[in-house]
């Protein structure tokens, strides 16, 4: 049987950790193709990418990966457990038999053990009485966790790579398809000082662009005008100061993640001194920095409340080489019917939405990439 193996990216920026990745994976499977989902021109956290999207597909058809999906924004901005789910559905869509991911476990099994207590109804029934107490998803979900297991097997759920392994195992669960992980090397996600070795965490190399140095060598073979994060998050505070003026505050109560009178809290807030200042002043204990920043984004695209709760993909291919192609000739028919190679005339509304976050992707970064959306990035060998 031949082997198709799925990856899911984000890329924040594309560094020598990533490229490790790919071919650690490719070595591991030895895949006849291998197809990557690759998130969106913005971050799970609620982060503008210091990359584009569609510099990532060129970037991964350039090292290994033979077709590139979009994992979209009303997916990709979303918590772990969403982020996930729709990435491991489009992944199903694609028939991969294998799935590889980044993870601090040094054993799939942590990860299993994990993932089946936070499947079981005992686990559901805490973790909504914790939720009711007022605590954030994640702090409710680590209070369940230790409640029903070893505090160090509870506290190895809160790595991000290890969250969102989980989160693809249970994804999986019902399906052929046979999970694996590499074990990250020399750093780890939240380090924010530079390694001394060619792999450093996207943490401090975002760190690094933000205070203009030079990444060269912890990147692979590539140039690019990355984004300067800090900069573009004082012109999203400017935009959201500006639509709370305009708009009634009754007018966000059908936006997704506006619940709970939150929205009465980011108006008590909006003429704090800076993006960031905001940002610590209306967290709470169940509303997260990275809730907030996301719901930001949601804010400004106006997405609808009613895809609250729900795993929201559409299968949309970004680029592909030879090989790519050729895979999706043997496809199922009903598969590729469903396959999205251009938004021209789309009544998609997730592609709407992402057509908007790339519309405020340019205003944000000055970088004129919108009529790419209407490219698919094909790569000859």
């Amino acid at each position: 049987m031949k082997k198709v193996l799925g990856l899911v990216l984000e890329l924040n920026p594309f560094h020598n950790g990533h490229k490790y990745f790919i071919d650690q994976a490719i070595k591991m499977i030895n895949p006849s193709v291998t197809i990557a989902v690759v998130s969106t021109s913005f971050t799970m956290r609620g982060d503008v990418s210091v990359i584009d999207k569609f510099a990532k597909t060129k970037l991964c058809l350039d090292y290994g990966i033979d077709i590139v999906l979009e994992l979209p924004f009303i997916s990709a901005i979303n918590s772990a457990d969403y982020f996930s789910a729709a990435a491991v559905n489009i992944l199903k869509s694609f028939q991969v038999t294998d799935i590889c991911f980044g993870s601090e476990a040094k054993s799939i099994e942590t990860l299993h053990n994990i993932a089946t207590i936070s499947s079981s109804a005992e686990y559901n029934n805490i973790l909504r009485a914790n939720l009711d107490k007022g605590l954030s998803y994640s702090s409710a979900s680590l209070s369940t966790l230790l409640s029903l297991t070893d505090p160090s097997l509870a506290m190895s759920s809160t790595l991000p790579n290890n969250t969102l392994g989980i989160g693809y195992l249970k994804a999986i669960k019902d399906s052929n398809i046979t999970p694996h992980i590499i074990e990250r090397i020399d750093n780890m996600y939240y380090d924010e000082n530079i390694s001394k070795t060619n792999i450093a965490s996207a943490t401090s190399l975002r760190k690094e662009i933000g205070e203009n140095k030079e990444i060269d060598n912890y990147i692979p073979n590539y140039t690019y005008d990355f984004v300067n994060s800090d900069q573009v998050n004082d012109e999203i505070y400017k935009l959201l100061q500006y639509t709370f003026l305009k708009n009634d505050i009754s007018n966000f109560k059908n936006i997704l993640g506006v619940k709970e009178g939150i929205e009465n809290r980011f108006l008590s807030f909006i003429d704090s001194a800076n993006y960031k200042d905001f940002i610590n002043n209306v967290q709470t204990k169940r509303y997260s920095i990275n809730t907030i920043k996301r719901l930001i984004l949601h804010i400004l695209l106006n997405t609808s409340s009613q895809y609250e709760g729900k795993v929201n993909y559409y299968l949309r291919i970004l680029g592909m080489n030879n090989c790519g192609m050729k895979y999706l000739s043997h496809l199922p028919k009903n598969i590729k019917q469903e396959i999205i190679t251009t938004p021209k005339n789309s009544t998609n509304e997730f592609v709407n939405l992402e057509l908007r976050a790339t519309k405020l992707y340019c205003l944000l970064t000055n970088k004129n990439i919108y009529k790419q959306e209407y490219e698919l990035i094909k790569k000859t060998e």
